[in-house]
């Protein structure tokens, strides 16, 4: 299936999705680079959740793995001085709900703050481990779906359409298109959602990816 550019958030969303499924396909072989079977994962993905023929997968995988991973931070995989944060921050309107509570180390719950999980990510040049990401595009999702966002042209700062967002791109938010279709109110960083996703020999060595996630499934 040829590279997909996104024209409205719900593409943008559902083309990060399976993305993430074909990453997580990858896990199941020990090629360092994509396979033609991984891509097909990605197209019946894309094509199901577009179509409306797949849903997404309840949050309760993801409480599954946060309780087996419950003693380490889910962001740098230490086990010293845990405590809860918000992947969303109330800040910017994430709920205070299990959903949207991780375990996270004292030192990166103060290093993120208020950003968002992207935002924090991008500023520190590096991508988000497939756990978090697929609780993040769940709880994006299901926040844009309840509000009616999914069909709304996606647009980027100062009303540039048409251009792939990629996770480390950066947004002024003083330089905001006032006519946005985004609102300011919703608490997810849409322009920085990844569609471009590591290589399978890059992304499932790192410790933030622990050796049980490769076995379960991204929905």
């Amino acid at each position: 299936m040829a590279r997909v550019t996104p024209k409205t958030i719900g593409e943008s969303l559902y083309w990060s999705y399976a993305n993430l499924a074909m990453a997580f396909a990858s896990a199941r072989h020990e090629e360092p680079d994509y396979q033609q079977r991984d891509f097909i994962v990605r197209n019946k993905i894309y094509h199901g959740l577009s179509r409306g023929t797949l849903q997404i997968g309840s949050l309760i995988i993801d409480e599954k793995e946060k309780l087996a991973t419950s003693g380490l931070c889910c962001y740098c995989a230490s086990d010293v001085d845990l405590t809860l944060d918000h992947l969303i921050p109330q800040f910017k309107g994430g709920p205070h709900s299990a959903d949207n509570l991780v375990v996270a180390c004292r030192s990166c719950n103060s290093s993120k703050r208020a950003l968002d999980l992207l935002e924090w990510m991008a500023k520190r040049d590096v991508f988000p481990p497939l756990g978090l990401l697929r609780r993040y595009l769940k709880l994006a999702i299901r926040y844009c779906i309840e509000n009616g966002l999914m069909d709304k042209p996606l647009e980027t700062p100062n009303g540039l359409k048409d251009r792939v967002p990629t996770l480390f791109d950066t947004l002024d938010a003083s330089e905001t298109a006032e006519n946005d279709v985004i609102p300011t109110t919703c608490p997810f960083a849409i322009h920085l959602i990844p569609y471009d996703y590591p290589e399978p020999g890059d992304l499932w060595g790192r410790a933030t990816d622990a050796e049980g996630l490769q076995e379960i499934e991204p929905f």
